[in-house]
């Protein structure tokens, strides 16, 4: 759980440099405490939503299996994005920031385990 923390933070200061830099380089808006907290909360339901799809279903073998994934489970992450930033009138894009943090939310873990293999001795 420590590590999903650790992930989450870091995504944190990522997106909060963002926003940053967007100010001073483009002169967007300062990101107000109201912003920097839709972020957080943007971003704390995206890895959620990430760890509960690793539970539900664990990443694949690279191959096709992982494009249905991706397809399967992003639609639901993209709208329940689209109901945070409706619900929170955020002036954030959590509708692209719930699903890219549910779609990079690492596995930590096997989920087969299997033991180390050894030469034999012969």
């Amino acid at each position: 759980m420590l590590h999903y923390l650790r992930f989450y933070l870091g995504s944190l200061v990522v997106f909060f440099g963002f926003y940053l830099t967007g100010h001073y380089l483009l002169g967007l808006p300062f990101p107000t405490p109201v912003t920097l907290l839709q972020i957080a909360l943007g971003a704390g339901t995206g890895v959620g939503l990430g760890i509960v799809y690793h539970r539900i279903w664990p990443l694949p073998e690279p191959g096709i299996g992982r494009v249905i994934r991706l397809v399967v489970l992003l639609p639901p992450a993209f709208m329940l994005g689209i109901g945070l930033l409706i619900l929170l009138q955020a002036q954030v894009a959590l509708h692209l920031l719930v699903p890219l943090l549910a779609w990079l939310t690492p596995e930590y873990g096997s989920q087969d385990p299997s033991t180390p293999k050894r030469p034999s001795r012969g």
